[in-house]
């Protein structure tokens, strides 16, 4: 069962929303943990808690959102994680080894997971190819932006949390 609730522009979408959820519940195969996470964030808004409090769990909520809808297709893909350093560059034997691992790694079947940033994470996505390849990039000021063989793909996800980006490398 599949449900795509748009972003309410009013409190009346909203309202709408809501209640078209509620409704959707005791059909929704996962309407008890649904339930509960509606509950956890009534919980918290009836709180006194700090404006910055509510921007960091909506970011984060964000973080999550765009990261499952991005790699949900994906899902019954095995995939490896390849961490390394940003500051490698092409020429060098460690972005050559990484690159041909990637490759390898996708002629059996897996996905690769970088950071999608320069380096052996470039290397990573490079050898693995744009259908293998995922990034999971982090928005820095002046830092690394996606590297070009991930730049513009469905499959990039950009974080703006640390924490968020790391519970996707894990899942």
């Amino acid at each position: 069962m599949t449900t795509n609730y748009p972003s309410p522009g009013s409190i009346a979408a909203l309202r709408a929303n809501l209640n078209q959820l509620l409704n959707d519940l005791p059909e929704h195969p996962n309407g008890d943990l649904i339930m509960q996470m509606l509950s956890s964030f009534m919980n918290i808004a009836g709180e006194d808690l700090e404006r910055l409090d509510f921007k960091i769990l909506h970011g984060a909520l964000t973080d999550m959102e765009q990261a499952f809808l991005a790699l949900h297709p994906y899902r019954h893909t095995r995939k490896i994680a390849i961490f390394g350093s940003a500051r490698l560059a092409p020429h060098t034997a460690e972005y050559q080894m990484a690159r041909d691992f990637a490759h390898m790694i996708a002629a059996q079947g897996y996905m690769v997971i970088t950071g999608a940033g320069p380096g052996i994470m470039q290397a990573g996505n490079e050898g693995a190819g744009t259908e293998q390849s995922v990034g999971l990039n982090i928005l820095l000021p002046f830092e690394q932006g996606s590297n070009p063989f991930i730049a513009g793909d469905p499959k990039l996800v950009n974080f703006k949390y640390f924490f968020t980006r790391k519970l996707f490398f894990l899942k």
